[in-house]
């Protein structure tokens, strides 16, 4: 409980400076309630650039513990659990290529072997990779930002390793794949309805047929929707848009798969994005500048209310706990 304790003192005392003692003790009651209302079940696979060199970290929220678990030259980043949350999925510009483009690597638990995907040619990067439903299969970015920028998705079997394109169509930059739990269905943002690079839009492709849907447009252009990952059940999406933050500032939205509601999660004068949810659903996890330029912080669904965790980004939420992962 004392460590829970501090956590809270951590959060309160940065958005409590020049209250009285009053509105303090109220704060501090209020921490106390938010803290017990959001669950402690779980491990967050997030990326954190201590050093200026991005690493992979877990965080542990039964146990309120951070370990490093990959240490190299070259940034680690965009972590995606397996769907039963012990295999990690990441990529990675360490020097062991001979170049310094992105590669995808796995990582299993509780062994931590790692295992290097892709191998490629310049100009391409692989980035952004996520599981197929029963882990035998990756689907992830390739191709580059810079001129001639163009992305396409892959799918990358790992048990063959032979490699196949799910879409590629113009020279546009088709990004984020998300599989969805039953398999039927690709998620992806792109820029592919714009003549430029931005602003970036959600589509939906049904991998039986290739036809695919622009599900969540905005009635306004003020900007980009990005980031899709499924929930747990297969029902909802959550993602990042600008729509209401005027262009300027982007929150954290969910849609129905079924009827394409969309509601907005996060508000206020911030850039909240990377969202993904609790393992029950009933959560998500984002990167936010709320409290500093990083943070990590859980969203209830049910109430709204927000819980800061610790500095880092692109946080991905696995089922398991650090003792189950092996730790």
């Amino acid at each position: 409980m004392f460590k829970y304790f501090l956590s809270f003192l951590l959060v309160f005392g940065v958005v409590r400076c020049g209250t009285d003692k009053n509105e303090e003790v109220k704060d501090f009651f209020l921490g106390l309630a938010l803290i017990s209302a959001f669950s402690n079940h779980g491990t967050i696979a997030f990326a954190f650039d201590p050093d200026k060199d991005d690493e992979i970290y877990l965080y542990g929220l039964k146990e309120n513990q951070t370990i490093n678990v990959t240490e190299n030259v070259g940034r680690d980043l965009a972590p995606r659990w397996s769907p039963n949350g012990k295999n990690l999925a990441f990529n990675s510009r360490r020097t062991v290529h001979g170049h310094n483009r992105p590669e995808i690597y796995t990582m299993d638990f509780p062994s931590r072997n790692v295992r290097r995907i892709t191998n490629t040619t310049a100009p391409d990067e692989n980035q952004r990779a996520a599981w197929f439903p029963d882990s035998s299969a990756i689907a992830f970015q390739r191709g580059t930002y810079f001129a001639p920028s163009k992305l396409r998705l892959m799918k990358h079997d790992l048990n063959t390793g032979s490699e196949t394109t799910l879409y590629e169509a113009g020279d546009k930059l088709h990004a984020a794949p998300g599989i969805s739990p039953n398999g039927k269905y690709m998620v992806y943002q792109s820029n592919q309805d714009f003549a430029g690079t931005f602003p970036s839009r959600l589509y939906m492709m049904n991998l039986s047929n290739s036809q695919i849907s622009n599900f969540v447009h905005p009635s306004v252009d003020l900007g980009s929707d990005a980031d899709p990952k499924w929930s747990p059940d297969g029902k909802w999406i959550t993602f990042t848009s600008a729509r209401n933050g005027a262009g300027e500032y982007s929150h954290i939205y969910t849609v129905n798969f079924e009827t394409n509601e969309v509601s907005q999660i996060t508000f206020g004068n911030y850039s909240d994005s990377s969202p993904d949810f609790s393992p029950n659903g009933k959560e998500i996890v984002f990167q936010s500048n709320r409290y500093r330029e990083y943070g990590l912080h859980i969203v209830s669904l049910e109430t709204k209310e927000i819980r800061y965790l610790r500095e880092g980004r692109t946080p991905v939420w696995s089922s398991q706990s650090l003792q189950e992962l092996g730790f």
